[in-house]
């Protein structure tokens, strides 16, 4: 089996890409579902959370709100964070290999955010990476200010800022999937990926 890692800064068209492979049959890992997974009601992490992050949980539930205050206000709350939620997502991301590989799927993808970040793309047989034109992914983070502000495009041009570059992600790809001309020009690139990799396995 072939593991496709697929990366991409933010607003570039990553989760465009996945639900592209997904169509096309393959079986696909998405982190950040996994993460919301982990935290929603009843999830693995929010024991660990509340006992490290005390008052976080309410009646079950995960209170975003107050667990991005520490992170915002703690310059080590986003580590001891992660502590917890790294083996988590790593536990269901092995869980979801081992499945693919019993049913002997030729293809899985790994949708990670932070992909190269963490060093999981050296795991990968190929690493994909979603890009979009730095307009269009400015325009897409600022439509998502929260309480439907629109957010400023200093704050837009910030956030970018915090990612490894576009240069940089494009040095460690195999392949660049480029989005924000269409989907169908993007689900053209897959499919013609996909192609190339079936004809040689």
């Amino acid at each position: 089996m072939r593991i496709i890692g697929l990366t991409g800064g933010m607003a570039a068209g990553k989760s465009t890409v996945a639900t592209l492979f997904r169509r096309a049959g393959v079986p696909v890992f998405d982190a950040d579902a996994c993460v919301r997974r982990l935290q929603g009601e009843g999830g693995k992490a929010l024991p660990l959370i509340e006992q490290i992050f005390p008052g976080t949980v309410v009646e079950g539930r995960l209170d975003r709100g107050a667990l991005r205050e520490i992170v915002r206000t703690q310059p080590d709350a986003l580590k001891r964070l992660e502590a917890i939620m790294h083996p988590l997502v790593r536990a269901e991301r092995a869980r979801f290999l081992k499945q693919c590989r019993a049913r002997k799927e030729p293809f899985c993808v790994l949708d990670i955010p932070l992909l190269m970040e963490i060093g999981e793309d050296r795991r990968c047989d190929l690493v994909v990476v979603a890009e979009a034109p730095m307009s269009t992914r400015l325009s897409r983070i600022r439509q998502r200010g929260r309480s439907g502000a629109r957010m400023s495009m200093t704050d837009a041009k910030r956030l970018l800022k915090r990612q490894m570059s576009d240069h940089e992600r494009r040095r460690r790809a195999d392949i660049v999937i480029r989005t924000g001309l269409s989907r169908g020009h993007a689900a053209r690139q897959v499919h013609a990926l996909l192609h190339r990799l079936r004809e040689a396995s």
